[in-house]
């Protein structure tokens, strides 16, 4: 939906500005403006006009609008021959034609000439993993984060991807890069924590308990992080190994979020009830810890 109306190429071009500036790809408006308002008078953009063609081409690659996608690709190819940007643009369209071996080729080739191109690596990365060749992206991934170790949104897909392979212990150390990162973020404690007490046994089970306890001191109206503190100090509780004093501190854990826990529901609609019944049954359903 068209977020003002507009009732000129001024107006247009204000746009198109305003979404590169905030990195919005808004693909079905920047075409649909391309046509009715831009494309016309594309002429009166100056050097504007390749930054608005790379726009249009990006848009028009995301629809599957290939004779746009082609004409304004060679137009940026005439201009541009050597942009790298340029020849990313060209993978993508191979990869909207499903030329997926062409793609990575092409990709590979923009690594050898320039390994700092993270572009280029993403888009190896979601090739892969589109095609389900889940160890290759693993690899690729891991690779591309020893360049860029900042790259919290890496090491937050690297997580996902070991944890889909069912390697826990991989996993764990990519939660933890990310809580290096963004050590008040109460999700990524809380991620680590689920980890843990997948993993199961009395060392994870206490790091568990470590970790729900951290995300729900850094965010108390996490209910998956009181749950969680619940079911691991329970499961801790359990264990033949746990010494006496810690199962009698763990004791009052267990008591503690149940307490708060069942506030969670006290003065609640039936509606409201359901729904938290629904998330608790989620929260639970989704613990499950390994023997």
């Amino acid at each position: 939906m068209m977020e003002r109306t507009v009732t000129s190429w001024q107006d247009a071009r204000e746009l198109f500005k305003k979404w590169r500036d905030e990195n919005e790809r808004r693909s079905e408006e920047v075409l649909e403006l391309w046509i009715s308002a831009l494309g016309p008078n594309v002429s009166k953009l100056g050097d504007e006009k390749w930054m608005v063609l790379e726009q249009v081409a990006t848009a028009a690659l995301d629809l599957h609008n290939m004779p746009l996608a082609d004409d304004t690709l060679l137009e940026l190819k005439g201009r541009f021959p050597k942009s790298e940007r340029v020849k990313l643009l060209q993978v993508c369209r191979l990869q909207a034609l499903n030329r997926h071996d062409e793609a990575l080729k092409g990709l590979d080739n923009m690594i050898a000439r320039d390994p700092t191109n993270s572009a280029a690596y993403k888009r190896k990365i979601s090739i892969l993993k589109g095609q389900g060749r889940m160890v290759e992206a693993i690899k690729e991934l891991a690779d591309y984060l020893t360049k860029f170790m900042s790259d919290q949104e890496g090491w937050s897909e690297l997580c996902d991807l070991y944890l889909g392979e069912g390697d826990y212990a991989k996993a764990v150390f990519c939660a933890e890069e990310l809580i290096l990162h963004t050590p008040h973020n109460f999700f990524v404690h809380q991620r680590l924590a689920d980890i843990r007490y997948t993993m199961g046994g009395l060392d994870n089970l206490k790091l568990a308990v470590a970790y729900y306890s951290q995300a729900y001191t850094l965010n108390n109206a996490s209910l998956r992080a009181l749950c969680g503190l619940f079911l691991a100090s329970s499961n801790l509780c359990s264990n033949p190994r746990l010494p006496a004093a810690d199962k009698k501190e763990l004791t009052k854990v267990v008591g503690w979020t149940a307490k708060e826990i069942s506030k969670r529901y006290s003065g609640s609609s039936l509606l409201e009830e359901a729904k938290q019944v629904d998330m608790l049954e989620n929260v639970f359903g989704n613990l499950q810890i390994q023997a």
